[in-house]
């Protein structure tokens, strides 16, 4: 009795055909054996790993579901991430491909779109690609994540750098008077996030207290134009009681005594920020601030499209000019440098940080003092100085 062929052969491809889980079949086929082969033997190997061989689940279906399925655990910034992520970059790119069908090059592919952008907003886009094939592969979607390799680059962020002392009294003198006082202390000496900030209640302040503190309960959510009170905060960890300097806790009591809204920062009529109330208040720092280049480019670009030199920019009579930029989150990264110098517990600054993750306190502030010459000498020293038996 003649043996049966390995594969059927039809004048052009090698094929075989396998029966499906669900009782269907599938013919397979390859212009070579030895590819036919190894088409089986990775066929093979994903029945038993459960992958769904005849699945066909596009990316945006993926990401959809794995989105709906997570969002309750995020913070609204985490989900925007995610969302812009999914809409922005990948699904233009790879949206419509079967997910079994995406190779690592496509990924490679949603990349090359997004190379102009900055490190940090790539790595969330590699982030969002890892996640969403690590789930596929869970699912039996595919055999392996395309996206194990895939790196972010871009430009990192230049180093934040905190205002010194000087800065810091030039700043409050700047200021002064103004609606934009209150936001820059409780910045700098509170180190309160910018929607943390407008989020601040008088209720959540104690001034009777020996120390005064405020407690964070509540945030402001701005985006897209709209201004939404209360909204979560960051995470778990951002609600955290902080004592207050003498200084701030004094601005805190003449604020108090000048209003009757529930609201530290708030508009005319007492209720909470609008989203333009709050850039106007930001508005109010820049204003005293040099332009930056972006800003001044563009508006070279404009004179020049009307035909007209470049006047200088109109200082308002009585605002205090500043030699250098200042925005909300560097308010927050002096108070935490200061926190830092002080020689205080890296555990005692993450809760006042409001930080979830002792790491990231340590990533972006243990250079602060850690690494000055003066630090280091001792023990510079201490490693080359001569034993006394050589002396």
């Amino acid at each position: 009795m003649a043996r049966r062929a390995e594969f059927y052969y039809d004048g052009t491809y090698y094929r075989k055909r396998l029966k499906l889980s669900d009782g269907r079949y599938k013919d397979i086929r390859a212009k070579t054996k030895e590819e036919l082969r190894a088409k089986l033997y990775d066929i093979e190997t994903a029945k038993r790993m459960g992958l769904v061989l005849d699945d066909n689940t596009t990316v945006v279906e993926l990401a959809v579901e794995w989105y709906n399925n997570r969002k309750a655990g995020l913070s609204l910034s985490r989900q925007g991430d995610y969302r812009n992520a999914i809409n922005r970059h990948i699904c233009p790119v790879i949206g419509n491909m079967r997910v079994r069908e995406v190779k690592p090059e496509d990924c490679q592919r949603v990349m090359a779109q997004a190379a102009e952008l900055s490190h940090s907003a790539q790595q969330k886009i590699v982030s969002t690609l890892k996640q969403l094939f690590s789930c596929a592969v869970d699912n039996g979607l595919t055999l392996r994540s395309p996206a194990e390799k895939i790196k972010a680059k871009g430009k990192k962020a230049e180093e934040k750098v905190a205002l010194t002392r000087e800065q810091c009294a030039q700043l409050e003198a700047a200021v002064m008077g103004t609606r934009a006082y209150i936001f820059v202390m409780l910045g700098l000496y509170a180190g309160l996030r910018r929607e943390e900030i407008c989020g601040l209640q008088w209720r959540d302040i104690d001034l009777a207290s020996t120390p005064p503190r405020l407690t964070v309960n509540n945030a402001m959510r701005l985006a897209g134009s709209k201004a939404e009170f209360p909204a979560p905060l960051k995470s778990k960890a951002a609600h955290r009681t902080i004592p207050l300097p003498p200084n701030l806790a004094r601005a805190l009591q003449n604020e108090k005594k000048k209003t009757n809204s529930e609201f530290v920062l708030h508009i005319s009529d007492g209720s909470h920020l609008t989203y333009q109330s709050a850039r106007n208040i930001v508005s109010i720092i820049d204003r005293r601030c040099p332009m930056t280049d972006r800003k001044r480019l563009r508006r070279e670009q404009i004179e020049a499209e009307r035909g007209r030199p470049i006047a200088p920019r109109k200082i308002q009579e009585g605002i205090t000019k500043l030699s250098f930029r200042v925005t909300p989150h560097q308010l927050r990264h002096t108070y935490a440098t200061r926190l830092v110098e002080s020689g205080m517990n890296i555990k005692q600054i993450q809760y006042l940080l409001g930080h979830d993750d002792v790491h990231l306190t340590l990533s972006i502030y243990s250079h602060v003092t850690q690494n000055r010459p003066e630090e280091l000498i001792d023990a510079v020293s201490a490693a080359f100085c001569s034993s006394p038996e050589r002396r």
